[in-house]
């Protein structure tokens, strides 16, 4: 099981002349390469979800993670991302990570590959 919650700042999108749905494609684009559903909590945040065996949930993050690391705007105008995952296992705790706060350690997000994001970040386990 893989989900990430994301949400943006809209006012901060809108004030700098983009356009909210276009951006929200682009993401909705990446992740349905891997076939995740969107659930949409509010006219700023969704949860994409993935329920995909252990070899294929860690390519999907793999790639996810390195779309995401490449979208400068996605910096910029994200407030939240929070990435859930416990390897397809119910019986496993779920992992929870601040993508943000693990990005925001770096200068330039694209050099961080999806991989190194997930086997670094700080971990917190939820039961």
């Amino acid at each position: 099981m893989l989900k990430m919650h994301i949400e943006l700042n809209n006012e901060l999108i809108e004030n700098d002349g983009y356009s909210i749905e276009m951006i929200w494609a682009e993401l909705d684009a990446i992740f349905a390469e891997s076939n995740c559903t969107k659930n949409i909590i509010n006219n700023t945040a969704v949860v994409y979800e993935s329920d995909s065996d252990k070899i294929k949930l860690q390519r999907d993050m793999i790639i996810i993670n390195s779309k995401i690391l490449n979208k400068s705007w996605f910096f910029r105008y994200a407030f939240k991302w929070t990435i859930y995952e416990n390897n397809d296992n119910n019986s496993n705790s779920i992992a929870e990570v601040d993508g943000l706060a693990f990005v925001k350690k770096f200068k330039d997000p694209s050099k961080i590959s999806g991989n190194l994001l997930w086997n670094n970040a700080n971990i917190e386990n939820k039961y």
